[in-house]
């Protein structure tokens, strides 16, 4: 075999190592593994002797639509502000309180469908031999191996198929006639029946009484066909006994009455009917070949190498995950967090519901924070990466979410507010799509989280400028209608307050922070707080650059115009910090929420190419709210290092989040809970410190740190239309490959340097050293 040979060889060893090490999950003990289609999820646990899938269908909720919305609240707002005026926040938050909140004020939950129970005749799992159990990110399918003591080989494999919706398990034994097992299932829901026939289980039941009676009714069926054995009804009469078969396929159905939010009108058991009869007939190779292709089609845009494989890059992945080195032992690992982001945005946001708190796995009645759309950074973090790393389609079902709660917040804004234009939501959101304020005022009287979703309607446009059609049929109107209610709930500050008479929101908050404690409360409301203040900033222009696009409303465009002058800038307080609120209250303690620094991260008014004095205001304020012991803050940290270039801080955060604030399956952790937030937010922060492409500029390797000296990404999105490819060595640009999809210009930088470039639709350029 020649040297050249030998060459190509290696190089194709190196590629498989570092493909496997970023799209493979393994454990050599059970774990959660979850698979899902978008709308069904599936936690598959990989134990023997008794397997159990945790299931959900994504719009299983408690309870039922209502009217929570407040009409008291108008009678007492001019109280509340004349008490903000004055600063007496305790009387604002009382009122508020007392007057304002959503009845009932708490919202509904996501809640799970139950277990599917599969006992097999076999070991324990201290007796097995060669137990694997993982996930190929590159198929979305997971596979169980084990061999028992007596000698046989078992293999289950399973996945969650979108275009067939269904979940589909395999069995099978390297032996003829050992696939023996008891199907069973069960579950904590309303109002529960179980039923089995010749080759079916079936569950059905409802959504929980939470305040308003449950009202979503759900059917769960799994057939189950065998190659040679036999298939039986258990002595209970709701369980199915498989003997002595070589193989057996399970194919798993949910479904319910959910229309939408006010249409429960849908047969369950006639949905679910006639989704298995159009795959009764499928083999598994079939249901296989067409769930890998649909999954492949978005996965399969982006490749992410980090580092040089070594000893360490086949090690189970709880492992890897706890290596004293950290990045400098395993940097692929940051690459595997990433593509697992991107694998669990595909599994739990298509066509019907957006990820939830949990994505879609969840196994309670009760989970916490009722794994619900929290809107004031977790369902903003949840869509950060969509864009960026390529799976901008996962994003379709948070337009539906937001138009949907749009309609419900005209009714919000008018008896909450008594605004008759536009409409409005608060922190919360979920399956009945409420636009109240929940919980408690001093997190729920918050009025500006839909100006932050706006945010990702306008991204959805920056990252490809052909959306126009989309552009004027959904993001537009929603984008005027808030901006006519935020025209309308603007106030003008009183001239002792703010001397230059801004135009403010009043009540205002930043975000779940407390300003101070009044007589051992800690209150929350003031007015114009820096991150409504961005939000207004970001929103209208985006609306007013809708508007000329479209070339419509020339005159609102104009308003809003004006208004935008009339806002509070951004300040910087008296310890140097980016000022929280409009009044420098300076609670420099360490927090969760950094929500004054969204003009850094996820906006871009905060630039250090741009503005040094703003970008060290912003490092003030980072250093002053420190470290947090949970994912999801930890994450935010280290996209907001990431646009500070700081690569070896935003390194720092991504190693905290996953040796501290991972589980083994790298699910993310927020007071010991599940909560998969920091899995969307820390994938978008892998991405930031490879490529960036805000204020008019691609910018090429901005946060790299040390260890990661060797890296190749191909797929990575930036604004304006591009798809990039990137490989560099020793820390140093090797190559960028730049494609236009829509035929606009770019800038692109790198160390230091720019070279600006035109495109033709479909033209793409590459880019070296020598040309920086």
């Amino acid at each position: 075999m020649g040297q050249s040979t030998w060459g190509v060889l290696l190089l194709i060893s190196s590629f498989l190592v570092r493909a496997r090490a970023s799209t493979a999950l393994w454990f050599n003990e059970s774990a959660i593994i979850p698979i899902g289609s978008g709308r069904l999820g599936a936690e598959v646990f990989g134990q023997v002797p008794t397997e159990v899938l945790v299931l959900n269908e994504d719009r299983i909720w408690s309870g039922s639509i209502n009217d929570p919305n407040n009409p008291s609240c108008p009678g007492v707002l001019p109280q509340v502000r004349d008490f903000i005026w004055k600063d007496d926040l305790l009387d604002a938050l009382n009122t508020v309180q007392a007057s304002c909140m959503a009845t009932p004020i708490g919202q509904q939950v996501f809640q799970t469908a139950g277990n599917l129970s599969l006992a097999f005749p076999s070991d324990s799992m201290s007796s097995l031999i060669a137990y694997n159990h993982s996930l190929d990110l590159n198929t979305a399918i997971a596979t169980t191996t084990y061999t028992t003591s007596g000698g046989v080989q078992f293999t289950r494999t399973s996945f969650a198929s979108h275009p067939d919706n269904v979940i589909v398990l395999k069995i099978s034994a390297n032996v003829t006639g050992q696939v023996e097992f008891e199907a069973s299932f069960t579950t904590p829901m309303d109002i529960p029946t179980f039923s089995a026939n010749e080759s079916s289980l079936t569950l059905t039941g409802r959504g929980q009484t939470r305040d308003l009676p449950g009202s979503i009714n759900f059917l769960a069926r799994a057939e189950i066909s065998t190659t040679n054995g036999s298939i039986s009804v258990g002595q209970s009469g709701d369980t199915l006994v498989v003997s002595g078969a070589d193989e057996a396929i399970l194919k798993i159905a949910i479904d319910t009455n959910y229309v939408r939010y006010d249409d429960l009108s849908a047969d369950p058991e006639a949905k679910v009917s006639a989704t298995l009869d159009s795959v009764r007939d499928k083999t598994w190779e079939e249901l296989r070949d067409s769930h890998v292709e649909d999954y492949s089609a978005l996965f399969g845009r982006v490749e992410i190498s980090l580092g040089t494989p070594n000893e360490f890059t086949f090690l189970p992945t709880n492992a890897r995950k706890n290596l004293p080195g950290g990045a400098d032992a395993d940097s692929d690992l940051f690459a595997l967090y990433a593509q697992y982001g991107r694998y669990q945005g595909i599994a739990s946001s298509r066509k019907t519901e957006p990820s939830n708190l949990q994505g879609i796995w969840n196994s309670e009645t009760n989970p916490p924070w009722g794994s619900k759309h929290t809107l004031n950074i977790n369902q903003q973090m949840n869509s950060w990466l969509a864009e960026p790393l390529n799976i901008a389609e996962t994003l379709d079902p948070l337009w539906n979410m937001i138009s949907e709660m749009a309609e419900r917040g005209k009714d919000t804004a008018a008896t909450e507010y008594n605004i008759t234009r536009g409409w409005i939501g608060h922190h919360n959101t979920g399956i009945w799509r409420d636009s109240a304020p929940i919980d408690a005022a001093f997190y729920g009287m918050w009025p500006m989280a839909p100006a932050w979703m706006m945010q990702h309607f306008w991204e959805h446009y920056a990252f490809e400028p052909d959306n126009v059609e989309w552009v004027q049929d959904v993001a537009y109107p929603l984008m005027k209608s808030l901006s006519e209610f935020y025209l309308d709930f603007l106030v003008v500050a009183p001239e002792d307050v703010e001397p230059n008479e801004y135009l403010v929101t009043n009540p205002s908050m930043s975000p779940e922070r407390a300003i101070r404690a009044d007589n051992g409360t800690s209150v929350s409301l003031t007015y114009g707080s820096t991150i409504d203040n961005q939000l207004l900033l970001d929103l209208f222009n985006h609306t007013i650059e809708f508007a000329t696009l479209l070339n419509v409303d020339e005159d609102f465009a104009a308003n809003l115009t004006t208004t935008i002058s009339r806002l509070i800038p951004l300040r910087i307080g008296y310890l140097g910090q980016i000022q929280e609120w409009a009044r420098d209250y300076n609670n420099p303690g360490g927090f969760t929420h950094i929500s004054h620094l969204y003009p850094l991260f996820p906006s871009s008014h905060i630039d250090p190419r741009l503005n040094e004095t703003l970008a060290n205001a912003a490092n003030v304020s980072l250093v002053l709210r420190g470290d947090s012991d949970a994912g999801w803050p930890t994450a935010w940290r280290a996209n907001c290092y990431a646009r500070l270039l700081d690569g070896e801080k935003a390194l720092y955060y991504m190693t905290r989040l996953l040796q501290l604030f991972s589980y083994d399956n790298l699910w993310s952790i927020n007071d010991n809970v599940f909560q998969i937030d920091a899995n969307f937010g820390g994938a978008n922060a892998v991405a930031e410190m490879i490529l960036q492409s805000h204020n008019g500029e691609i910018h090429l390797l901005p946060a790299i740190p040390a260890a990661w000296g060797e890296g190749k990404v191909t797929g990575f999105r930036a604004r304006g239309g591009f798809t990039v490819d990137l490989a560099w060595s020793v820390g140093v640009l090797t190559e960028a490959t730049i494609k236009s999809t829509s035929g606009t210009a770019a800038t692109v930088r790198y160390a230091g340097k720019t070279v600006d470039l035109t495109f033709s639709r479909g033209e793409e350029k590459t880019l070296g050293m020598s040309d920086f």
